[in-house]
């Protein structure tokens, strides 16, 4: 049973990823700015993580090791993907990015076989194969065109995907020394320092983006990272990362739902079926516990 709470969590962090996707989106829509949404929805996150972490839990004793992971964490992980992701994406289809993006279930797999020395079963890597094949019918290859490739692009878009699968390693070995609230508000605080290292002093505190944003920036602070992060931990703990990083691809047929109810954007039948495949592969990791 809780393997199977482990992957509800997974599954709802993945959701609430795949909401602040579309909310982002709106926020372009309105007006808003890469640049400017991303350095505030990070202030604003802190913001409310801190609170909750001084409240509930105190401020946590860290030994030199768990410092250092949490540093890489929040450079490597956090930071790392949303540099990579933003930059491809200026470059390259956003369709050839999600489908390297997706392949991190695949890293993670790797990492633990090589590395870790772990044995998959058959079921795993069926789940693996379907996940991934789920994911590139889900981004609609058949009407992605190749004019807009360039080698930079395809670089950060495989940052991305590392990154990601560094996010679940190293959270996974998190996991079980710290508590969720502790390593999300601990990560985001690097990983906004970083930002703010690299982006102009103009787009950290922008009164103007407040006033013409100040809810998407409220709502993609909460469903990006107050919320999922939290979830995405406590269910790292009880299902590994493989599991974990199986599940989050949940993300991809959540944001295609939501884009048809929200957006207006059409699904197409390779979509569906995508979508479709994904979730199917959740219930080939663990057949018997999941019964």
């Amino acid at each position: 049973m809780a393997f199977v709470y482990g992957m509800l969590l997974m599954f709802l962090a993945a959701c609430s990823f795949g909401t602040a996707a579309i909310f982002i989106k709106l926020a372009y829509r309105a007006g808003l700015q890469p640049a400017g949404l991303l350095p505030l929805q990070n202030l604003v996150s802190l913001a409310c993580l801190w609170p909750l972490l001084l409240g509930f839990a105190g401020f946590p004793r860290l030994n030199r090791q768990q410092a250092r992971r949490v540093f890489w964490q929040g450079l490597l992980g956090n930071f790392g993907i949303s540099v990579c992701y933003f930059w491809s994406a200026q470059r390259i289809d956003v369709s050839l990015l999600t489908i390297i993006l997706f392949t991190y279930p695949g890293l993670v797999l790797g990492y633990e076989i090589r590395v870790r020395k772990r044995r998959a079963s058959a079921l795993e890597y069926l789940a693996l194969s379907l996940s991934a094949a789920g994911a590139v019918m889900a981004v609609d290859p058949f009407r992605w065109t190749a004019g807009g490739i360039d080698g930079v692009g395809l670089l950060l878009a495989v940052g991305a995907a590392a990154a990601y699968a560094f996010l679940i390693l190293c959270g996974k070995t998190l996991a079980g020394d710290l508590s969720p609230l502790a390593i999300s508000t601990l990560t985001s605080t690097v990983s906004t320092i970083a930002l703010m290292a690299v982006l102009h002093p103009k787009h950290w505190f922008s009164l103007a983006v407040l006033q013409q944003g100040w809810w998407y920036i409220a709502v993609v602070a909460v469903l990006s990272t107050v919320v999922p992060m939290n979830l995405m931990y406590l269910g790292m703990r009880r299902i590994g990362a493989f599991h974990a990083s199986i599940i989050s691809v949940a993300e991809l047929p959540c944001i295609l739902v939501l884009a048809y109810f929200i957006l207006g954007e059409r699904m197409t039948a390779s979509q569906l079926l995508g979508g479709g495949m994904i979730l199917l592969s959740f219930f080939l990791i663990r057949p018997d516990e999941i019964r």
